[in-house]
């Protein structure tokens, strides 16, 4: 198992924990370098019934074996760097553990519906410190729909949730759960074997990202099998560009 524990309880995490459970996902940008994803205990709670007590601190507290989802709104190629949760756990015998799981959608006629958890993404309290926070290693997964969850060399579509699990038994202090905080990533698609344009060889810098553009619908380039990249880009070809890659519209 993968686990690594950062800092443990100050005023500081304590305004975090806070934050966390009342704010179930922080907006996203664009852009590849690192963004966060926080998932308040408070939305693990909601969902499920509201098992759990949530206490003054924005912890809930856990006292069975519970088992917590919560859909993960990534998008597709989104890479899962580091996973991390806060927790306050004073008992030795007991832990609270997070994950990242794939869940095997079955198709109509048959099949066995299967759960996952994503390598490297298993992270547990397993000292009894109190307030703290839990860290996986670097966990480098690619999010993808459709994936062989299985091992039956068969691709299948897939839905991504975060989970939390454990508790404890009867008679002992109850764990809390703070929140989960995900670092992740967009990345620009593996280009193809082939190219898709005559002047974009695969030698060329911008092979990568050309052939993203591509894929995505946002240029077909500048006509014969080109893309023409040393040309120049006017002002009506950059709005096409952006309002493509943003999908930009208008609202009711």
């Amino acid at each position: 198992m993968n686990c690594r524990r950062v800092s443990i309880w100050s005023p500081v995490a304590a305004t975090l924990a806070l934050a966390l459970s009342a704010d179930p996902a922080r907006s996203q940008s664009y852009g590849t370098n690192d963004q966060v994803l926080t998932i308040g205990a408070g939305t693990l709670r909601d969902l499920h019934d509201e098992r759990g007590s949530m206490n003054p601190d924005g912890y809930v507290y856990l006292d069975g074996g519970d088992v917590f989802l919560v859909p993960l709104p990534l998008p597709e190629g989104a890479e899962l760097r580091q996973l991390c949760f806060y927790v306050n756990d004073h008992t030795p015998s007991r832990s609270v553990s997070a994950s990242i799981v794939a869940v095997k959608l079955v198709p109509g006629g048959g099949g066995n519906p299967q759960k996952a958890t994503i390598p490297n993404t298993l992270v547990s309290s397993e000292s009894d410190i109190g307030y703290g926070v839990y860290c996986t290693n670097t966990i480098g997964y690619t999010m993808k729909s459709v994936v062989d969850v299985d091992g039956d060399g068969v691709q299948d579509a897939v839905v991504y949730y975060a989970q939390v699990s454990g508790g404890v038994g009867a008679g002992e202090d109850p764990i809390g759960l703070g929140g989960i905080w995900l670092t992740w990533g967009r990345q620009v698609s593996p280009p193809p074997d082939t190219p898709t344009f005559g002047d974009v060889p695969a030698s060329d810098g911008a092979f990568p990202f050309v052939e993203a553009l591509a894929a995505s619908g946002i240029t077909s380039g500048c006509g014969n099998g080109d893309f023409c990249p040393a040309a120049t880009l006017t002002r009506r070809q950059m709005a096409v560009f952006l309002a493509k890659a943003l999908g930009l519209h208008w609202t009711n």
